[in-house]
């Protein structure tokens, strides 16, 4: 009997999300952060001039939304307001050095677990691994 490709990438997509997200986790996102704040800390990271509305679309979010997450942010000192060098109407959210501190050791901690991972699985498949994640997340990306 043939099992239905999509149900098995669907299990095999969950047990992913399972493995790295709380459960994974020792029951948090990261650290102290919620995974809609870590997101939020990322896009932050990544971007010079992120605004509110930007991340209010990347979490597919209200505004009102995205304003929550960054003031808990802000809160625990993670991150800070500041106004768009460009347009001065536009409030951007930079990191504090705390924040990309956090963030740094986050995004190390999470690669080491993966490189053990990895370590596990021959090297050409490795690279097929690569691709199609990457395939798949612009698929994702384009489905909006």
């Amino acid at each position: 009997m043939e099992t239905d490709p999509t149900k098995d990438l669907s299990a095999l997509i969950s047990e992913i999300t399972w493995n790295f997200g709380a459960r994974g986790l020792k029951g948090e996102c990261c650290g102290d952060l919620s995974q809609p704040e870590y997101r939020t800390l990322c896009l932050a990271s990544d971007q010079n001039q992120c605004s509110m509305q930007g991340i209010a679309q990347n979490l597919g979010v209200t505004k009102s939304g995205a304003t929550r997450i960054v003031d808990r942010l802000e809160r625990k000192g993670y991150a800070e307001r500041k106004r768009s060098s460009e347009d001065g109407r536009v409030c951007c959210i930079g990191l504090t050095p705390s924040g990309m501190m956090l963030i740094k050791d986050l995004r190390r901690e999470n690669e080491n677990r993966i490189n053990k991972i990895m370590s596990r699985i021959e090297p050409a498949m490795q690279e097929v691994i690569r691709a199609a994640f990457k395939s798949f997340v612009h698929a994702l990306q384009k489905e909006d």
